[in-house]
């Protein structure tokens, strides 16, 4: 089995390309219609520059943002053909929020059937989903008032 290319790198972009269901995608999240203003981008090309967060070393969408300009691969990977025309953060951070876990699990669900299809002689398939498991964050929970009692007191250390 070869070896993906690097992260972020044209290579992997063009060869993860094919997979993007982008006509699922468009259609699970169509465009706004109505009155106002036309939608600048379609929900596949703001999808696909999302998948770049992922796909890419940069890690907020402020820095995409900053260097889709640059890259022309990236721009390609996500079918935004002007240099001068990309997704801001805010577009962004609300299609973000309007991919809700039901829509992303047909996503998965498209893009394993292909798998599923190949294993045919199989009886069962685990998949790893942690959409449904809570955070752990009780490291951060407050106590009650009066119950933090520090070991020290508190002028010992400023000598």
């Amino acid at each position: 089995m070869p070896a993906l290319p690097p992260i972020g790198s044209s290579e992997l972009l063009a060869r993860l390309s094919p997979y993007v269901p982008d006509l699922l995608v468009g259609a699970l999240i169509p465009r706004r219609k109505g009155r106002g203003r036309r939608a600048d981008f379609s929900s596949a090309q703001l999808f696909r520059t999302l998948l770049l967060s992922v796909l890419t070393p940069v890690r907020s969408f402020n820095l995409l943002c900053r260097l889709l300009n640059e890259n022309r691969a990236w721009r390609r990977f996500a079918f935004l053909p002007r240099r001068q025309s990309v997704p801001g953060p805010r577009m962004l951070h609300e299609f973000r929020q309007k991919l809700s876990p039901s829509l992303i699990r047909a996503i998965n669900a498209h893009l394993i059937m292909p798998l599923l299809d190949e294993l045919g002689s199989l009886n069962t398939v685990a998949l790893i989903d942690a959409t449904d498991l809570r955070a752990a964050t009780n490291a951060y929970k407050k106590t009650a008032p009066g119950s933090f009692r520090p070991t020290a007191p508190l002028w010992a250390g400023a000598a």
